[in-house]
């Protein structure tokens, strides 16, 4: 949908009222429409961002997994629970 199609779909009755010209209400819906546009793109952004820290938190938990498993490699999976503990104090 091109913005002038939203534009004119946006409140058009305002158009409609007679001698509309003569007041700003065409000029706040006009405000109105931008606003709306700016929410849009900030929704858009939004959501590109929330992939993208899902995307990251699935690479950190990853990272974080294959550290643990080599920490358990070079040392015993249970001086890692030990050490897991005593740093979470548990």
């Amino acid at each position: 949908m091109s913005m002038q199609q939203r534009t004119t779909r946006i409140m058009a009755w305002i158009d409609l009222l007679p001698e509309v010209d003569r007041t700003d209400l065409q000029e706040r819906r006009d405000t109105i429409q931008e606003l709306t546009r700016q929410a849009a793109e900030a929704t858009q952004k939004a959501q590109l961002l929330t992939r993208q820290a899902q995307e990251l938190r699935v690479r950190a938990n990853l990272a974080a997994s294959a550290l643990e498993g080599e920490a358990k490699g070079k040392f015993s999976a249970e001086g890692v629970e030990k050490a897991k503990r005593l740093a979470y104090g548990q």
